[in-house]
């Protein structure tokens, strides 16, 4: 059985049937969360070393981008929120996820992910590809609470704090309706625009 399917692989591959190409679709890959609309993408990377409540180093690698996508790839421009420096950078969708190269590491990120410049830094897709997706978000706000519908939050709610990732799925004038990947199931709800840094592709 084993040599009948590898046989039919080498069939496929010599009458030049391939493996699809890697498509650009919204979703986590690791701490990168994309938003993918037509040939625009937006994404916010967050990832964080240390834990502040031990007493020990907190460091963060986090950025937002933007960009144009030509079939597996897309050139970005990658900041920092209320920061005015962009720096561009390359983003490949790969058949594991994605792969992604900056011209020069944002503060903190050779504390955490190591450099990014010069080799991609590979990011694996952490479930299927989303739809619904139509941008993404970074909270800055120190904390913000979700709500079951745009207005005050309840007294005993989730919520998130500054810098936390979410992809946004819908805007209803000053409140977004958002989905945080949660550590053991999503959480989704509305926050406040204003206590995040939105980016739309």
């Amino acid at each position: 059985m084993r040599s009948t399917a590898l046989g039919l692989a080498a069939l496929l591959a010599a009458c030049g049937v391939a493996a699809a190409e890697p498509a650009a679709r919204s979703g986590t890959y690791d701490s990168l969360t994309l938003a993918v609309s037509g040939d625009a993408v937006a994404g916010v990377f967050s990832e964080q070393r240390g834990a502040a409540d031990a007493g020990g180093p907190q460091f963060a690698c986090v950025f937002l981008l933007r960009g144009t996508i030509a079939g597996d790839r897309a050139k970005v421009e990658t900041w920092f929120p209320n920061e005015p420096e962009r720096i561009p950078g390359d983003l490949a969708f790969t058949p594991d996820g994605a792969a992604l190269t900056v011209a020069e590491d944002h503060d903190g990120c050779s504390m955490t992910t190591g450099t990014m410049v010069g080799t991609p830094y590979a990011l694996s897709q952490r479930a299927a590809a989303q739809d619904g997706w139509i941008g993404v978000g970074l909270v800055t706000a120190e904390r913000t609470a979700f709500r079951p519908e745009p207005g005050p939050a309840p007294a005993r709610a989730p919520y998130l704090v500054r810098l936390d990732p979410v992809a946004v799925l819908e805007r209803r004038d000053a409140w977004v309706r958002v989905r945080y990947r949660g550590e053991k199931a999503p959480v989704i709800g509305w926050l406040p625009a204003a206590n995040l840094a939105v980016v739309m592709p």
